[in-house]
């Protein structure tokens, strides 16, 4: 049978009768490790949620899952891809850059994606996150443009205007000179990374040979021949593909093939399954192409869970020496339990089931405080906008009959400092597992090591002199 003694000597020491000393000790390290917990939570969730939002907007708008340069084989390529059940759906399109001028004639670069209209509407993800309506993408037909909300901001630009695209032209390099082509708006999307937003466009891709022979537009004034100019395609390694965009291998090159699998991260079985069939596709993956960003997000997100990881380290030296002094004032206690033949071992489970009470009681509340705080925060930043709106409100009333105008705001992100409309979450379950699992770690080792030596030589001896 189960000795159970130990286990109603733990709960005596934590929670002392209402005639002892309170033990404000062990409730301090409950609530430290339980602030520790909601602290985590809330830190991890969200950043999980920013990371994330960046993450899946890059792979659904500008890098794809899987990245296929030098198409010569494109039909065959196509086929391989349709037939693989792990592609949800691929695109051919190409990528460039250039400059733009809007209503108040400035040059801004912007990366330029020539789409087939087709593909850009079947691509259900791309226009969610772009957060667009089907019916706005209408890039199909003569100098038709989609952009980006920021840089239509920028432009003073909206649906309907013009904008133009610079090219060039010209007899001999020596005589180049930059022409434009006039692009109608007829979309404006807003996806919430800034980058794209502000310096990404879709166009047609039966606008190719504009960019590549750098040809005016039709009613220009310049009547050179048009001179090759130089597209770059740009590699995730940070290389990059360039040729005479006049020659058609170049435009070979410059095609590129975006891949989207029902799971991304399949992509490295994916692309030998491809690779088996066309060994000498250039593929690129995810991984590769945002390798640098996403490392560095990484980093970020390691960084910040050992600065916070701290506050455990912190609580858990407390329960060590809670756990020390209660040793210290019950070695009477003990001394009694040696003496009735109390082995050393149930002796110190005494000790290790405090801590795992106090783990389990801090991790549990701690968990669920911090998921009610963490689904709930922008309601909770609401709330409190609205608080100091009021008091503003109050002040400015002051202001006002004391003779002083005061125009007084308050904006939990301003547009001027933040992109963002509200705090984004990601809830990861095997994070708050970690979470709980660390707390109560954390306080059963503390527990542990504190009550290691726990020794009473002479029982008898040490209750005589007591």
């Amino acid at each position: 049978m189960i000795n159970r003694w130990f286990i109603f000597l733990a709960n005596r020491y934590i929670w002392p009768r209402k005639a002892d000393k309170k033990n404000t000790t062990k409730v301090l390290s409950i609530l430290g490790l339980a602030a520790g917990v909601i602290t985590l939570i809330a830190v991890m969730s969200i950043m999980n949620g920013l990371q994330l939002g960046f993450i899946n907007d890059i792979l659904e708008i500008e890098s794809y899952h899987i990245r296929i340069y030098n198409t010569d084989d494109e039909k065959a390529i196509a086929t391989t891809l349709e037939n693989n059940s792990a592609v949800l759906n691929f695109t051919t399109f190409y990528d460039t850059q250039t400059l733009l001028s809007g209503g108040i004639s400035r040059l801004d670069p912007v990366m330029v994606r020539l789409i087939n209209e087709k593909d850009f509407k079947q691509d259900k993800s791309l226009i969610k996150h772009l957060g667009i309506e089907e019916f706005q993408i209408d890039i199909d037909g003569a100098y038709k443009v989609v952009i980006g909300a920021e840089l239509a901001r920028v432009l003073h630009a909206s649906i309907g205007e013009t904008i133009s695209l610079i090219s060039l032209s010209g007899n001999n390099f020596a005589s180049l000179r930059p022409d434009t082509i006039d692009f109608e708006i007829t979309g404006i999307f807003q996806s919430g990374y800034y980058q794209f937003d502000r310096n990404m466009i879709f166009i047609s891709d039966m606008h190719v040979s504009l960019f590549e022979q750098g040809r005016a537009r039709e009613g220009s004034s310049a009547m050179q021949d048009p001179v090759p100019m130089k597209i770059g395609i740009q590699r995730g390694d940070g290389s990059s593909v360039q040729g005479d965009v006049g020659d058609k291998s170049c435009s070979d090159n410059g095609k590129i093939i975006g891949i989207k699998l029902k799971n991304r991260y399949r992509d490295i079985e994916t692309i030998f399954e491809i690779k088996t069939n066309h060994p000498n596709a250039e593929i690129v993956s995810w991984r590769e192409y945002n390798k640098s960003f996403f490392s560095a997000l990484q980093m970020e997100k390691v960084i910040m869970l050992l600065l916070i990881v701290l506050i455990f380290v912190v609580i858990g030296v407390n329960i060590f020496n809670s756990t020390k002094r209660t040793v210290a004032e019950k070695l009477e206690d003990i001394a009694v339990l040696y003496a009735i033949g109390a082995p050393e071992k149930s002796v110190r489970k005494i000790f290790l089931f405090e801590g795992i009470i106090i783990g389990l009681i801090s991790g549990f509340a701690g968990v669920v405080l911090g998921l009610l705080i963490i689904i709930n925060i922008n309601e909770i930043f609401a709330i409190f906008g609205k608080v100091v709106t009021h008091l503003f409100r109050c002040v400015e009333f002051v202001a006002s009959t004391a003779g002083l105008s005061q125009d007084f705001s308050f904006t939990l992100f301003p547009s001027d400092y933040f992109y963002l409309a509200e705090i984004p979450v990601k809830i990861v379950l095997v994070e708050v597992v970690t979470i709980f699992i660390f707390a109560l770690l954390s306080a059963v080792l503390s527990a542990y090591f504190a009550s290691k030596k726990i020794s009473v030589d002479n029982p008898a001896e040490y209750l005589r002199y007591e």
